[in-house]
């Protein structure tokens, strides 16, 4: 018997820090570009709408932008790292069982069938 394939997934991590322009401003800045595969369930983190709105609001823009076409948010919530100093989130991306664009799986955009 085979298993049916599980959809692809991708771990991506931000760090919240002060906007340099702007220091009453937020912003998170991706700590892995690209994203790591997820094998099994992934991190489990709380519900996404336990984050904090400016979070949830960033989020919510950057993945609907069209790089990310096809890709969903499953999870996403704080994430801690003992070895680092500051304010991280994980999220988690899920990719949608249609493919688009004739994207091979695993594709994120441009910059993920490239490396």
């Amino acid at each position: 018997m085979s298993k049916p394939s599980q959809p692809s997934r991708r771990l991506l991590i931000f760090q919240e820090t002060r906007n340099p322009q702007n220091s009453a401003e937020m912003v998170y800045l991706p700590v892995n570009k690209l994203g790591l595969p997820v094998c099994g369930d992934g991190p489990e983190l709380p519900s996404i709408l336990e984050l904090p709105l400016r979070s949830l609001r960033f989020f919510t823009e950057l993945f609907n932008q069209p790089k990310y076409k096809g890709w969903a948010v499953l999870s996403a919530g704080p994430y801690h790292d003992t070895s680092e100093e500051g304010k991280f989130y994980a999220v988690v991306l899920e990719q949608n069982q249609v493919h688009t664009h004739g994207q091979p799986e695993g594709a994120m955009g441009s910059s993920m069938g490239s490396a």
